[in-house]
């Protein structure tokens, strides 16, 4: 069992805009609480519309069908890409035993980061692959 403690948590989404492309890259959405430097991220979580059908936003998650075709790369504040097409499947909890992807904590800048598609079958326009963070923030306890 995953028992993660949770200092922050924020649902965060990178929208498939326009007609979908393989290997274009989809940056996350911007998150006011999120768009300062000083977020550290430790843990990362991904869900299709099994999990959760549409966002706060009002946004479509991405089918179930269409998990291998997302992969997402993370960079730093530095703008360095520690995690580097990472499989969207591999971050959905229900495909590894229940357990949220722990990351070595690093201050990121959200907007930097980004999702591509490897196909897009069955992907369509403004469809958003959906993630929860799981953060601290730069001089917090």
């Amino acid at each position: 069992m995953n028992n993660l403690i949770i200092k922050r948590s924020q649902l965060v989404e990178a929208q498939f805009v326009g007609t979908p492309a393989v290997g274009r890259k989809y940056q996350f959405l911007q998150v006011p609480n999120l768009a300062r430097n000083n977020v550290i991220l430790y843990g990362i979580e991904a869900f299709t519309a099994d999990q959760l059908s549409t966002t706060p936003n009002n946004n479509t998650v991405i089918a179930a069908a269409d998990q291998d075709q997302v992969v997402v790369t993370l960079r730093d504040n530095n703008k360095n890409e520690f995690l580097y097409q990472i499989p969207y499947y591999t971050l959905i909890r229900a495909n590894n035993g229940g357990f949220i992807v722990l990351l070595k904590p690093r201050i990121i800048n959200l907007t930097d980061c980004y999702v591509q598609l490897t196909n897009t079958t069955g992907v369509s326009t403004d469809e958003v692959a959906c993630f929860n963070l799981y953060y601290s923030i730069v001089g917090e306890e």
